[in-house]
């Protein structure tokens, strides 16, 4: 999923995404909520068009699951720098492997 987000490319970005997410599959944080691959097509290009391409998604921490659910915690900025631009932590719904729904919430900077 982070892959998806932190994908320029357009059709590679669009593949990681029918990959992920269930063909309803919904993104929803404090500022969007989008459903369908067409529009988290649509919301992470606008995202990728807002930023600098070194600024990236990555993992903080180990995910951690179990039965059809996960959480994580993220950071978003320039790869190897010590203080990120935001970070935050997501919690996925899943369907036969693939995302449901992605809810994201941003800690306060």
């Amino acid at each position: 999923m982070i892959d998806a987000i932190n994908e320029r490319e357009p059709t590679r970005r669009r593949t990681l995404i029918e990959q992920a997410f269930t063909p309803d599959g919904a993104y929803t944080d404090p500022d969007d909520e989008v459903q369908g691959h067409d529009a988290l097509n649509a919301l992470f290009e606008r995202l990728q068009r807002q930023a600098s391409p070194e600024l990236r998604f990555s993992l903080l921490g180990p995910v951690d699951a179990h039965h059809q659910q996960a959480r994580f915690t993220w950071q978003y900025g320039i790869a190897g720098t010590a203080t990120p631009l935001a970070t935050g932590g997501d919690v996925a719904v899943f369907h036969n492997g693939r995302i449901r729904h992605l809810y994201a919430f941003f800690d306060q900077a």
